[in-house]
């Protein structure tokens, strides 16, 4: 199968470092090149009925593969293009993009409820779509889709989101990809984030995405009658209101939980939060790009002046702030890896 905009002519090398100069001035860096070939500066999209074959769709989750969420994504994308199920073996939940570098990864086959086949990885999220993306599979996906995650990832969520960073993944190997959270509800179904899903997914597939672009979908918990619609937001301000629990094991040692009463947010018009609060589903584009533009234009003025002789320390001292051996060869060993 061919992924999308393959069937696009060669651009000329002229256009090419156009287009890169251009990506150079809004970026501020030039882009990698992707291992194993070309990396695409935009992902082309085309109409559904326009394509040469079905789209192939990598499904993962961070709450397991056996959650109901998974299943019901897999459903919703079937009607779209082909899909294919890697998900970790357990819970991952709020690990963030953490990414499996010094140990081997055991994957396994796995039945699904509905009969199919899945891939059950022993690693993170973002370990699952590297997997999937770097030819665990000797073939190309044309899409990315993360979730469904059983609560929202809204606002500042997206920092801990082991969800949302396996769209992240998606995007540093020059996939599409969209993320969707379902908000937390006793009496939740997936219903609606299926039907959202789809429209998401469709739309990815025949509009495209540029370089660094993800989706971050929200949904907020309602029977499908009761949503009031899809919106284009922006993301909003998560309030955390995070606890440390102290308490002593039997033999007298102390240990500690981080909890606390879930987060709420400040729902202000135009946010995720605020379409999640009114049963609106929310479409959040996120960019990986996180330069902060206004320090960017304000630190030149800053005192930058690099005085050596007040600050740097003697041979001796010096000596002390080196690397441990242990340190180096862990480090050195930790380069082999990321070089294989």
């Amino acid at each position: 199968m061919s992924p999308a905009g393959a069937d696009r002519p060669e651009m000329s090398r002229e256009r090419a470092r156009a287009e890169r100069r251009d990506v150079d001035k809004e970026q501020g860096e030039p882009l990698a090149g992707a291992r194993g070939g070309k990396r695409a500066l935009r992902r082309m999209g085309r109409p559904l009925d326009a394509w040469t074959s079905r789209p192939r769709i990598l499904v993962t989750n961070d709450d397991g593969i056996e959650s109901h969420g998974i299943l019901a994504l897999k459903r919703a994308l079937e009607a779209v293009g082909d899909v294919v199920v890697v998900a970790p073996d357990s819970n991952q939940s709020a690990v963030g993009h953490q990414k499996t570098l010094t140990r081997p990864l055991r994957v396994r086959e796995r039945t699904l409820p509905d009969g199919s086949i899945g891939y059950a990885i022993d690693g993170s999220p973002t370990d699952c779509v590297s997997l999937g993306l770097l030819g665990f599979f000797d073939e190309k996906f044309d899409l990315v889709a993360s979730g469904i995650n059983y609560g929202a990832n809204l606002g500042d969520d997206l920092t801990y989101s082991g969800t949302v960073s396996a769209a992240m993944e998606a995007i540093i190997n020059s996939t599409p990809a969209f993320a969707i959270s379902q908000e937390y509800s006793e009496q939740v179904d997936f219903r609606l984030a299926g039907v959202a899903a789809a429209i998401v997914a469709r739309n990815i597939l025949e509009h495209g995405l540029r370089h660094g672009e993800l989706l971050n979908v929200n949904v907020p918990a309602v029977a499908p009658e009761a949503c009031e619609g899809i919106e284009v937001t922006r993301l909003g301000k998560r309030v955390y209101q995070d606890q440390l629990i102290g308490r002593v094991d039997p033999r007298g040692m102390p240990y500690y939980w981080i909890g606390g009463p879930p987060p709420s947010g400040i729902a202000l018009p135009g946010t995720d939060f605020h379409a999640i609060v009114n049963r609106r589903v929310s479409v959040t584009p996120v960019h990986l790009d996180l330069t902060g533009r206004r320090l960017l234009r304000e630190l030149p003025s800053w005192g930058w002046a690099l005085d050596l002789a007040a600050v740097a320390p003697g041979p001796e001292e010096a000596e002390t702030l080196r690397p441990t051996p242990v340190e180096r060869e862990r480090f050195a060993e930790e380069t082999k890896l990321e070089r294989r």
